[in-house]
């Protein structure tokens, strides 16, 4: 089976519970899998590079999905990572160290999954997601822009997706119905996403294998 990578984080702005480690753990245990790892990160400035580049560069991944909590009312796929830290206190009610998260390295960074077409295929079963250009320049979008970094960095051929899930304790609409967003709600998104995801993938590796096969 291939590595997949998932991420969450440790909750923030006093709440208690972080939609995005219930998500991030509910898929590991879905799959079930000794290549599955899922990795809790502080919201803490820098962390995101600190801790995911040895794992990264020593682990390799095929995968990586990462879940932070965003805005009420919808689930959003990120399309686009930002070279920018807001003005914003992390856990430790420190300010970011610098207004870049890196330094020299490119100011705009467009994923590398195909967001439009997960949607799509998320919106078949009645899951409706949106599609985002601006994931908020805080730790979530710090932690996109890092992955796709060391995605190029290291060589991979891994996809990276990051989604912002409603904050735990709100509600959302899930296929047709308002939902509380707990624990069962972020499983079962994260299990639909990463289906949909595989079909994607697969479709893709498909359309690529016939190119090539047409090709010769």
């Amino acid at each position: 089976m291939k590595r997949i990578l998932l991420t969450g984080f440790t909750p923030f702005d006093g709440r208690a519970v972080n939609a995005s480690w219930l998500a991030a753990t509910a898929l590991a245990d879905h799959i079930g899998d000794r290549n599955v790892r899922a990795l809790e990160l502080p919201v803490l400035w820098g962390k995101p590079a600190e801790i995911l580049t040895p794992v990264v560069c020593d682990w390799k991944p095929d995968l990586i999905i990462g879940f932070g909590e965003g805005k009420p009312e919808a689930f959003r796929l990120e399309t686009v990572a930002r070279n920018q830290r807001s003005r914003r206190l992390d856990n430790n009610n420190a300010m970011a160290p610098a207004a870049l998260i890196e330094p020299g390295g490119p100011a705009l960074i467009k994923t590398s999954v195909a967001c439009s077409a997960i949607v799509e295929t998320l919106a078949l079963e009645g899951t409706a997601v949106l599609v985002s250009n601006d994931a908020g320049a805080y730790l979530c979008e710090e932690l996109l822009y890092v992955l796709e970094r060391l995605r190029v960095r290291f060589w991979l051929s891994a996809t990276v997706l990051f989604v912002h899930l409603p904050p735990h304790g709100t509600t959302v609409m899930f296929r047709g119905k308002k939902r509380r967003c707990d624990g069962e709600l972020m499983g079962e998104f994260a299990v639909a996403l990463f289906d949909s995801m595989n079909a994607v993938l697969e479709n893709r590796f498909v359309a690529e294998a016939s190119v090539l096969m047409n090709g010769r």
